[in-house]
């Protein structure tokens, strides 16, 4: 499976990111690894927020334009860090690569 069809896999849910991350570690590139990394933070994003019933539709909503935004840069080939956190995800979960 190319890079960009294991990034896109990864969008797709929590358990389709399981199966990118399985899929990388057989055959690694930076493309997926930088997705991966990415992704793993936005869906703890997703848990956490669900938990805070005062934001729960506002954080969503960026959550999803986010989510969107690391889409179309997966489809495009392109390493698109979500704004804010982006940085911060690829230096904490740099394991993952």
């Amino acid at each position: 499976m190319n890079p960009k069809m294991k990034s896109m896999l990864a969008h797709l849910t929590p358990v389709g990111w399981l199966i990118a991350l399985v899929l990388n570690k057989i055959r690694k590139d930076s493309l997926t690894s930088f997705y991966l990394r990415q992704l793993l933070g936005l869906y703890l994003c997703f848990f956490v927020f669900r938990f805070v019933p005062e934001y729960y539709v506002v954080a969503w909503g960026f959550l999803f334009i986010f989510w969107i935004y690391s889409f179309v840069g997966t489809i495009k080939g392109m390493e698109n860090e979500i704004p804010l956190a982006g940085a911060y995800f690829q230096k904490w979960f740099s394991q993952l690569s």
